[in-house]
């Protein structure tokens, strides 16, 4: 794959998720700020614990822009500004693919496609770039390997176009 796009997720969605992680701490932190640290507890912990969600939030996006994926005959290759890794397909014991809708008439949302290695997990989402060409690639090695899929699983790589 020479294409400098490919298996990385667009700015757009990383400036959204940027943006709520800001926010985020803004709205939990700024009070706290305002008080000098010195809230009932009742007050600062329920707001230290929303920085927290928003703060992870924003390390995530911040991990995820760093992250280019790239298909290779081996495996799924990693490469951040620190680490490069590959998930080699030989070690792949899992799949799951799901949707997660945004509205309920099931037109908006995303896919995440969770690869699992032993007792650790890689999930990717369907904004990345290339994640149908991912996608299509793990659909058959899950043929190849005679992977367990569950029902949704299967449901959804159908349709991705990819019977399971």
């Amino acid at each position: 794959m020479t294409d400098p796009a490919f298996g990385r997720y667009p700015p757009d969605v990383l400036k959204a998720d940027g943006l709520r992680a800001a926010g985020g701490l803004a709205v939990t932190l700024g009070p706290l700020a305002l008080v000098g640290f010195d809230a009932h507890p009742l007050v600062a912990v329920p707001l230290l614990a929303g920085a927290g969600l928003f703060g992870w939030l924003g390390m995530r996006t911040l991990g995820r822009q760093q992250t280019q994926y790239s298909l290779r005959s081996d495996g799924l290759g990693l490469q951040t500004n620190f680490v490069a890794a590959i998930l080699r397909w030989d070690q792949i014991t899992g799949v799951k693919l799901r949707y997660y809708s945004t509205k309920k008439d099931r037109s908006g949302g995303w896919m995440q496609l969770t690869l699992q290695v032993g007792r650790r997990r890689h999930s990717i989402e369907s904004h990345l770039t290339g994640f149908d060409i991912i996608a299509a690639r793990v659909a058959e090695l899950v043929l190849e390997r005679g992977l367990p899929v569950d029902t949704t699983t299967k449901e959804n790589f159908l349709s991705l176009g990819h019977y399971l």
